[in-house]
């Protein structure tokens, strides 16, 4: 009996290990700063369902703007540029119009041509390629 219980314990413990992942922390904008392409969005890390997105988002000093944003008619459009902090390893982006208010991205994968972030207030996934 205990030979089982252990069992169970253990392949509990390694299934959990082998679906945790581990994320890269921002520690500057630095690590940011550039255009990155916003190819797609997926609801999980393990979920086969890509949104494609199709907009850029561009990272300077202090601010973010994001381009060709796509509609459901009509032409692209450009959002007004906004504010961001790079805070406890997370990614603080103000939200237009809402003062002291701010969506927050984790930075889940960073490579100098790839990056993953998820998006805290819905679980999204994020996945950009540096432009």
């Amino acid at each position: 009996m205990k030979n089982i219980k252990l069992l169970l314990a253990l392949s509990l413990l390694f299934g959990f290990a082998s679906t945790a992942v581990f994320a890269d922390t921002l520690i500057s904008n630095k690590d940011l700063l550039g255009s990155w392409y916003l190819e797609y969005t997926k609801k999980s890390l393990e979920d086969a369902e890509k949104k494609p997105m199709g907009m850029t988002w561009v990272i300077d000093n202090s601010q973010l703007v994001q381009k060709d944003i796509p509609q459901v008619r009509g032409n692209p459009y450009d959002a007004p540029a906004v504010d961001y902090i790079v805070k406890d390893g997370n990614l603080k982006v103000s939200i237009l119009g809402r003062a002291g208010k701010f969506d927050v991205y984790s930075l889940v994968e960073k490579t100098d041509t790839l990056m993953v972030l998820k998006d805290n207030k819905y679980g999204t996934y994020m996945y950009f390629t540096k432009k």
